[in-house]
């Protein structure tokens, strides 16, 4: 008989828990990090570019290897993933408060290795972490309202994250000319780090796997087998796509949204203001996502409110505005339509692992879900380098602080406007190719 725990508040509260906890790490670097060692530290933006584009392929390639090691070791007690999370959430707190060593007056190459080898070492640390995590969502229901409510759960724990990382953060970090005091952030990477620690422990305290793996398929195991199935999964492939195009374009926004403040709209104190309003449709989208999901499938929610996006991200694009708060409607219609997206991103994965299972005959959730973060990956480093390659066109130089070229401004503008608007175009364009409808309970080929 089975005596498991039924699915209940605890999975949720504690799914909810693991994102905050990964993102207490990654919301902070993935917002700061470049303003960091470009702004900071002084690093040229091409140079930057280079460093996390080699930065994130092998962050990408971490990935596969420890879904492989999850899908193929032994669960420990009643638990396949948690074991790993438990022994990775230390390392990852180490190698963030080293990130961020303030050295304004080292040589150029120590700059330059500090920004690479450091991230290279947290990134071993945060997959080890976020991989198993992501993996989860699979196995601890199968029930597919479950899963939405899963997946909600763990946009709620990602959003009240960034919340303090896009609102708070920017008063400690920014002095009263706008620019950031470098020597502010590792003092706040540490402090994030221990609570996200503390939100770990209490998720695999909470949270249940309740699919098992069959006995044999701990012991023979074939990621290359396993990468041959990923690439003929039609929704996993379809899912890939429009998350690249997500990740690589429309989230450069948060990265370059701290330099059309400071130089467009010369007010660096309204980064705090924008990102309530620009994360305000995400919370709409959190609270609407049950009642929607009983009456539409995730693919509808999922795919047409792009279109709201496109005209949104287009016009701010092709036509300038000196009002902020203008400018900051037609982006929070932007986050809007990509909200239920992006709420329901982890039950489409979870659906298109059980995808894959009835095809093959296998159950390999870390292998599936970590190939599908190797792209993740590779997108996050994209998306940086665009927008490091994409500040460094307009040209702007850090050593000319405020006092930037003519023109450097409204160039900023343009490109903030235009990666999100080509991504959004994408974004809806693949998702027409989904092929799981679970209101009609087929799939179609």
């Amino acid at each position: 008989m089975n005596n498991e725990k039924p699915f209940g508040w605890k999975d949720k509260i504690g799914y909810a828990l693991g994102d905050f906890g990964c993102n207490m790490s990654f919301a902070f670097i993935n917002s700061y990090m470049m303003l960091f060692f470009v702004t900071c530290l002084g690093i040229d933006p091409k140079h930057y570019a280079i460093i996390i584009m080699i930065a994130k392929v092998w962050d990408a390639v971490n990935d596969p290897i420890i879904g492989a090691l999850c899908d193929a070791s032994h669960p420990k007690g009643n638990s396949k993933f948690k074991p790993w999370i438990q022994w990775g959430c230390i390392p990852l707190l180490i190698s963030s408060i080293v990130m961020f060593i303030y050295i304004p007056n080292a040589p150029y190459a120590a700059k330059i290795a500090l920004c690479l080898v450091t991230y290279l070492i947290w990134s071993v640390a945060y997959t080890s972490v976020n991989v198993p995590y992501g993996s989860m969502q699979s196995v601890i229901t199968r029930d597919d309202l479950q899963r939405a409510e899963l997946s909600n759960a763990r946009s709620i724990g990602a959003l009240i994250a960034q919340l303090p990382v896009m609102v708070i953060l920017p008063l400690i970090i920014f002095d009263k000319e706008n620019q950031p005091k470098g020597n502010m952030f590792i003092y706040v990477v540490a402090v994030m780090g221990i609570i996200g620690i503390g939100a770990f422990l209490l998720m695999c305290r909470m949270t249940t796997e309740r699919i098992k793996p069959a006995a044999n398929q701990a012991q023979k195991f074939n990621y290359f087998k396993t990468l041959g199935s990923f690439f003929t999964n039609r929704p996993i492939m379809v899912l890939t796509v429009s998350t690249v195009s997500y990740l690589a374009l429309i989230m450069t926004v948060t990265s370059s949204m701290q330099y059309i403040f400071m130089y467009y709209f010369k007010n660096s104190n309204l980064i705090s203001v924008a990102t309530v309003i620009a994360g305000a449709p995400m919370v709409v989208a959190i609270i609407l996502v049950k009642p929607l999901v009983k009456r539409f499938s995730k693919k509808v929610l999922c795919t047409y409110p792009f279109l709201a996006g496109i005209i949104a991200t287009g016009i701010i694009t092709f036509f300038k505005f000196t009002n902020p708060y203008i400018w900051l409607v037609f982006v929070a219609i932007a986050v809007l339509s990509a909200g239920l997206y992006m709420v329901l991103i982890w039950a489409m994965v979870a659906d298109s692992i059980d995808y894959q299972e009835k095809k093959t005959g296998r159950r390999e959730e870390g292998s599936i879900y970590a190939t599908y973060s190797l792209f993740r990956k590779l997108a996050q480093g994209i998306g940086s380098a665009a927008v490091s390659l994409a500040i460094g066109w307009t040209g702007y130089k850090a050593a000319l602080g405020a006092n930037q070229a003519a023109g450097v401004a409204d160039k900023i503008y343009f490109v903030t406007g235009l990666l999100p608007f080509l991504g959004t175009i994408i974004c809806f364009v693949s998702m027409l190719f989904y092929n799981i409808d679970e209101k009609k309970s087929v799939t179609e080929e």
